[in-house]
C-alpha cells in the first residue's frame, strides 16, 4: 500500500477534503469544548480527563515506543480525536484479555483500538468505525497443507487470547484445535519453531510482526477471510453515552481538517502485504539468465545484450511507476470510498436534521432525520434549493423573513455560529412546527464556504415549558393565598397566646397531680404485691391444714364416721382444693402481669406436640385424634406461650369429653406481618352472645357440676397475648365444638 504524492492525487485529496469539511455540522450538534452556549458562557458539563489502556504488540495499530509509552495508528487517532473534543487522555499498556476486562468492570474509560462483533456489542458501546480490514490465514512456508478455510478444521490454530481473532474461529467452528496466546508476537514466535499449523490474524498486523521480530519462514496466504471483517473502533463501557458522543465529535473533526488522513498515511503509507507480482518475477528472471546468454552468445549477443539492458531498464520504470500508480489510487479510493460511507452512517445516524448550504443559501447536503422532520421524499427535492425558501424561517406575529434577513445567512456570512430555540419550521404539507437550530460556518483556507445546520422538533418541550410556566403561576398564586392564611393564624396565634400561658400553668399543675397520684399507685401496686406475698404464703398455709387434717380423719375416723361425715369431710378436701386451685390461678396471672418477657424465636409446632403429651393422659391420648399442622415459628417468650397453649388444650380435653367426636385439631395462617393460630374442638361449645365474656376474670359459661374450673384460664391467655401485642377471640355453638384464635406479630 504505498503511497506517492503526485499533482494529481494530491488535488483529488484536496477536493475530498472539501467533502469531509461537511461532517462539521456533527462538531456542532455534538457541541465541542469550544462551543457555547446561547449565553455565550462555555459549557462546563463535562470530563476534563479519561483513562485508557493500548496493546502492546498490535502493529502498526497498537505498539509501544521507544521510551515504553503506547503509541501507534489507533493511539494517535483517539489522542487527536480526543484533543479536538478538549479530552486529557492518560494511557497506558497492557495484555489485551486483561485491559478489555478493565473496561468493562469501569476501571479505564476507553480502549482506542477494538474490532467490533456481536459479542462485544453487549459489554462495549462502540464509536463509527475509521478502519475496516479483514484478516488473514499465516503458515509455515514449509507446510503444504493448508489452502483454505476447511483445511484448518483437524490443524491446531494460534489466536492471541481475547482478540476477535478467537471470536471468529469459535464462532465459525473453524477448528477443534485452538490455542491461545497473550500477545500475537508469542503467536508467531510458537509458529516459526513448529507449535502450531496456523496464525489467523489481522493482515497488516501480522506483516509487520513478521518483519520487527525478523521471522522469515511464515508466510500469509494469498486469500481473504470475508467473514472475518474487522471494523476498527474506539469502544467505551456500555451505556457512556456522553464520552461516545464526544469521541465521535474529535473523530469528525479530524477526519474533516485532513488529520485523520494524515495519521493513516504516515503508518500506512509503506506497508504492503502483496506477493511478488508476476512483473517482478519477470525482472529477476532477466538478472538470472542474461548473464548465462552473455556467456555462451557470440558477439552479435553482446549487441542484442545492450539492446536487452536498455530495454529492461524502460521496462523496468514503466512497472514501478505503473505499480506506484495504481497502489496509490487504490489506497486513495480505498479511504475515499471507506470515509465516505463513514460520513454518511454518521449523519444518517443522527436523531437531528442536519442539512449543508452554501453562501447562497442553496441546500448541497441534507440527511435523513432532516427530510423526515420535514417531509422531504428524495434528496431532489432539496438538493440545490434555497432552504430559506424551502422551509420559510417565519417571524414571531407569522410573517417570513426576507432572504437577506435570514439569520442564519447573515452570521456565517460573517464568520459566526447561530443558535435559536424560537423558531418556526415548515414541511412539505404546510405544516409547521417549534423549532431549535444552530448554525455553523464551514470555513477552507479561512474562507467561509457554506454553513451547517442542525435542527430539531421542540413543540413537545415547547409545551411542557409552558405547561410547567402556568403550572409555576398557580403554585406562585397559592403560596400568596397560603401565605395570607398564615399571617391570619399568627395574628390568632398572638391573640391566645396568653390563654395558652394558663393552659401552660394548668399542665403543671395537672402534671404535679399526676405524679402524686403515680406515687400512691406504686404505694398501691407495692401493698397489691404484698398482698399476693400473703395470699402465696399466709393464705394457703390454712388451706394446706384444712386439706392435711380432713385426710387424716378420713383414713383414721372412717369406722366411726357414718357416710354424710364422710360426705362432708370429702366436700371440706374439693373445696379446699378448689381455693388452692383459685390461688395458684391468681398468682399465675398475677405473674403473667409483672414478668418480664424474654422473646425468642419459637417452634411453636414443637411446642403444642410437646403441650400435649404433657397434659393429656393415657387414655386421653387413647381417645382423642390429635391433628397439628406444620405452623409456622414465630419470635415470643417461649414460658409465658407454653402456658397459653397448655391451658387451651386442657380446655380442649375438658370440655370434649362428654362430646362423640374426641378431636383436636391445631392450624395457623400467616401473614405479612403476623402469623394467626387456631385450635378446634369438637365438645361442648358455647352460646356465642355470650363470647365477649369468655376471656373475662372469673368468668364462666358452663356449671361447675357440668365442668370444673374457676374461670381463671382464658384471662391468663388474654393477658399474655396482650402482653406480646396481639389479638385473642373464639368462635362456637352449643354441642357443636369451639375454636379458639390468637394472632401474634412476626417481630
Amino acid at each position: 500500500m504505498d503511497l506517492n504524492n503526485s499533482h494529481e492525487m494530491q488535488a483529488r485529496w484536496t477536493r475530498f477534503s472539501m467533502i469531509l469539511a461537511s461532517c462539521i455540522p456533527l462538531i456542532c450538534f455534538l457541541i465541542p469544548l469550544n462551543a457555547q452556549s446561547s449565553s455565550g458562557e462555555p459549557f462546563t458539563n463535562r470530563r476534563d480527563t479519561i483513562y485508557i489502556a493500548a496493546e502492546p504488540d498490535y502493529p502498526p495499530w497498537s505498539m509501544v515506543d521507544e521510551n515504553g509509552n503506547p503509541d501507534g495508528l489507533s493511539v494517535e487517532l483517539f489522542l487527536a480525536a480526543a484533543e479536538a473534543a478538549g479530552l486529557t487522555v492518560d494511557a497506558k499498556t497492557g495484555i489485551w484479555n486483561i485491559i478489555m476486562q478493565d473496561l468493562a468492570e469501569g476501571r479505564i474509560d476507553a480502549l482506542p483500538l477494538v474490532g467490533r462483533t456481536p459479542d462485544r456489542e453487549a459489554i462495549f458501546d462502540f464509536s463509527m468505525p475509521y478502519s475496516s480490514l479483514h484478516g488473514a490465514i499465516f503458515v509455515n512456508k514449509k507446510s503444504h497443507g493448508i489452502q483454505t478455510l476447511e483445511d484448518l478444521h483437524d490443524k491446531q490454530v494460534l489466536v492471541m487470547r481475547g482478540d476477535n481473532a478467537e471470536e471468529f474461529v469459535r464462532r465459525a467452528d473453524i477448528s477443534e484445535k485452538i490455542i491461545t496466546t497473550n500477545t500475537y508476537e508469542e503467536a508467531f514466535n510458537m509458529l516459526s519453531r513448529g507449535e502450531g499449523d496456523a496464525v489467523i490474524s489481522q493482515r497488516i498486523t501480522g506483516i509487520l510482526l513478521l518483519r520487527q521480530l525478523n521471522i522469515r519462514n511464515v508466510k500469509p496466504l494469498d486469500m481473504h477471510l470475508p467473514e472475518f471483517k474487522q471494523d476498527f473502533c474506539f469502544a467505551v463501557k456500555k451505556g457512556d453515552e456522553e464520552l461516545l458522543k464526544r469521541l465521535n465529535e474529535g473523530l469528525s473533526i479530524i477526519i474533516a481538517n485532513n488529520s485523520f488522513g494524515e495519521i493513516r498515511k504516515r503508518w500506512l503509507g509503506n506497508i504492503s502485504d502483496r506477493e511478488i507480482t508476476p512483473a517482478e518475477l519477470l525482472r529477476w528472471s532477466l538478472y538470472i539468465f542474461i548473464p548465462l546468454i552473455i556467456l555462451t552468445s557470440l558477439l552479435w549477443i553482446i549487441i542484442l545484450r545492450r539492446h536487452v539492458r536498455k530495454r529492461t531498464a524502460r521496462l523496468k520504470e514503466e512497472i514501478s511507476q505503473h505499480e506506484k500508480t495504481v497502489s496509490e489510487l487504490h489506497h486513495k479510493q480505498g479511504l475515499l470510498s471507506e470515509s465516505e460511507e463513514q460520513i454518511r452512517l454518521l449523519l444518517n445516524s443522527t436523531a437531528e436534521g442536519i442539512y449543508g448550504i452554501d453562501t447562497d443559501g442553496n441546500c448541497t447536503f441534507i440527511n435523513k432525520s432532516a427530510m423526515d422532520a420535514l417531509l422531504i421524499t428524495g434528496q431532489e427535492q432539496a438538493i440545490g434549493k434555497n432552504m430559506h425558501g424551502l422551509i420559510h424561517h417565519s417571524k414571531s406575529d407569522g410573517s417570513h423573513y426576507d432572504i437577506e434577513e435570514c439569520n442564519i445567512l447573515n452570521a456565517f456570512k460573517l464568520g459566526k455560529g447561530v443558535h435559536s430555540n424560537n423558531e418556526k419550521l415548515w414541511r412539505m404539507d404546510g405544516t409547521g412546527f417549534d423549532a431549535e437550530y444552530f448554525s455553523h460556518p464551514i470555513r477552507i483556507d479561512n474562507e467561509v464556504k457554506g454553513a451547517v445546520v442542525t435542527f430539531w422538533d421542540i413543540t413537545v418541550s415547547k409545551r411542557e415549558r409552558e405547561e410547567l410556566k402556568k403550572i409555576r403561576n398557580k403554585l406562585e398564586e397559592e403560596v400568596e393565598e397560603r401565605t395570607s392564611e398564615l399571617k391570619e393564624k399568627v395574628n390568632i396565634l398572638n391573640n391566645n397566646q396568653k390563654a395558652m400561658l394558663y393552659m401552660v400553668e394548668d399542665l403543671n399543675r395537672i402534671t404535679a397531680e399526676l405524679k402524686t397520684e403515680r406515687k400512691k399507685l406504686q404505694e398501691s401496686n407495692r401493698e397489691l404485691e404484698a398482698f399476693t406475698y400473703s395470699v402465696s404464703h399466709d393464705l394457703r398455709a390454712p388451706l394446706r391444714a384444712i386439706n392435711g387434717f380432713s385426710k387424716f380423719l378420713l383414713e383414721d375416723y372412717s369406722e366411726l364416721l357414718d357416710e354424710e361425715g364422710k360426705r362432708y369431710i370429702n366436700t371440706i378436701r374439693d373445696n379446699a382444693t378448689k381455693m388452692d386451685q383459685l390461688i395458684t390461678d391468681m398468682l399465675n396471672l398475677s405473674r403473667v402481669s409483672k414478668s418480664e418477657l424474654k422473646p425468642i424465636k419459637t417452634d411453636i409446632y414443637s411446642l403444642a406436640n410437646e403441650v400435649y403429651d404433657e397434659v393429656a393422659s393415657g387414655d386421653q391420648k387413647d381417645e382423642f385424634e390429635f391433628i397439628i399442622e406444620k405452623i409456622p415459628p414465630v419470635n415470643c417468650d417461649h414460658g409465658l406461650m407454653k402456658q397459653v397453649w397448655q391451658n387451651l388444650i386442657e380446655n380442649a380435653l375438658k370440655y370434649s369429653a362428654k362430646s362423640e367426636t374426641h378431636r383436636i385439631e391445631i392450624s395457623a395462617k400467616e401473614g405479612k406481618s403476623d402469623v394467626t393460630y387456631f385450635i378446634r374442638d369438637y365438645g361442648a361449645g358455647f352460646n356465642p352472645r355470650y363470647k365477649h365474656k369468655l376471656f373475662g376474670l372469673f368468668q364462666r359459661l358452663h356449671s361447675g357440676d357440668d365442668f370444673e374450673g374457676n374461670g381463671v384460664g382464658l384471662a391468663i391467655i388474654q393477658r399474655i397475648i396482650q402482653r406480646h401485642e396481639g389479638e385473642v377471640g373464639a368462635d362456637g355453638n352449643p354441642e357443636k365444638g369451639a375454636i379458639f384464635w390468637f394472632r401474634l406479630p412476626k417481630e
